[in-house]
């Protein structure tokens, strides 16, 4: 006797079968990893860079290649990288001087289309990144802005001005910048639309010029925060992704010699947090998304106090859990893992452990948050950590040779 089905039933069946596609849909998503490389030489010099697409193992967090753009983008020198919300766009600094071969021009911002069905990449435009190294990009969350942090060079120039009548050898150094630039419908850059310029460092006052090493937005998507790590500011400007200006920034100094490198806003607190480059501390900050506003809170060390090498701290992520921060040692070659405090923004060390290998620069976690994965530079590897999400202390498992990784991104397709 054939059954009849009440409307309980059906309407339980559609539920059942809807949950079952979309489980379906979420399993039979690829998930790719892709990582920029610095050319053999300094600073865009010798070629060996570019772009590697990898897929990844989402039981052991393996890699396995699928693309690496070809010999013309071998004099990429791939500092940073960013995927816009929708999956389709990258976004590459290439970090150099003289875009071009043209001294003076400055770095370079590549777009590219992804390829949902094999992760490879098809280069649309690129622009000028109106700086000299850029070394941060991000996109906002409609696809429609790209903010990047041009560094500058180490190098300083002769300017010969008179001072009272007689001659004097003045040493500029490089604008720290930040610019702004359209994403155009098919992911292409329209020339920058803004470039917010820090300020100065006065000639006869000791110290480096202003250096920008990385912008954020905060969550509400209404801030860009800018690091300047040469001059030891904290940059606030408030954004509109309809607007085609940056608007006047809010600067927040911070104690002299510390070099704010990177950001990392927490994903639900109203806190962010940043590397010093110069000085091995992590710092969190109150962040007032009404007014832009930055109040300190807290610094911890990132190195064992015996440890009296050379280090220079790099990059910072925040566990998608929202619990532990992470910073990486340049020089200790190691994570420095921290508890957050989340009533307070403190933070309360939990490990200090290895990378495998050496001059960690950037690190990032898949979306997950079940692997984390560390580029060592001067070793040429991506490491693959297993991440316990109640303790946040890592575990090293896979890891795959590449030339000079700077920086990883994660993308679902």
């Amino acid at each position: 006797m054939n059954h009849v089905f009440s409307r309980r039933e059906v309407l339980s069946l559609t539920a059942t079968a809807l949950a079952a596609k979309v489980a379906s849909a979420q399993t039979s998503k690829k998930l790719y990893a892709y990582v920029s490389s610095w050319t053999k030489g300094p600073f865009g010099q010798g070629g060996g860079g570019g772009i590697t697409a990898f897929t990844v193992n989402r039981g052991d967090g393996s890699f396995t290649q699928v693309f690496k753009t070809g010999p013309d983008f071998d004099g990429l020198n791939g500092g940073n990288l960013c995927i816009s919300a929708d999956g389709r766009f990258l976004y590459c600094t290439n970090e150099m001087p003289n875009l071009g071969g043209k001294a003076g021009a400055g770095g370079g911002v590549l777009s590219f289309a992804i390829n949902k069905d094999n992760g490879s990449l098809t280069h649309l435009n690129t622009q000028p990144s109106m700086g000299v190294n850029p070394c941060f990009i991000v996109v906002d969350k409609t696809g429609k802005r790209v903010l990047v942090a041009n560094h500058g060079d180490f190098s300083k120039a002769v300017r010969v001005v008179k001072r009272n009548g007689v001659p004097v050898i003045e040493n500029p150094t490089d604008d720290g910048t930040v610019s702004m630039f359209v994403a155009k419908d098919d992911g292409s850059l329209e020339p920058a639309c803004d470039v917010a310029v820090f300020e100065r460092r006065p000639l006869n006052e000791a110290g480096p010029g202003a250096a920008a090493h990385s912008v954020n937005f905060d969550n509400s998507g209404r801030w860009a925060v800018a690091c300047d790590v040469g001059a030891d500011h904290i940059y606030v400007y408030r954004f509109d992704p309809r607007s085609r200006a940056l608007a006047d920034g809010k600067s927040f100094a911070t104690p002299p010699g510390r070099a704010p490198r990177h950001s990392a806003f927490h994903p639900r607190l109203p806190y962010f947090f940043i590397t010093n480059e110069r000085e091995s501390i992590v710092s969190s900050f109150h962040f007032d998304s009404k007014n832009g506003d930055v109040r300190p809170i807290d610094t911890a060390p990132t190195i064992p106090a015996d440890f009296k090498t050379r280090n220079m701290l790099a990059d910072i992520r925040l566990h998608p859990n929202g619990k532990f921060v992470y910073a990486s040692n340049r020089g200790h070659d190691s994570l420095a893992i921290f508890k957050i405090e989340e009533a307070s923004g403190k933070m309360t060390t939990v490990d200090i452990a290895s990378t495998q290998g050496g001059n960690p620069r950037e690190f990032d976690f898949e979306p997950s948050g079940a692997f984390l994965y560390v580029g060592n530079q001067t070793t040429g590897q991506m490491v693959t950590f297993a991440v316990a999400p109640d303790t946040g202390k890592i575990t090293p498992g896979a890891r795959i040779e590449i030339s000079k990784p700077a920086c990883v991104k994660f993308v679902e397709m």
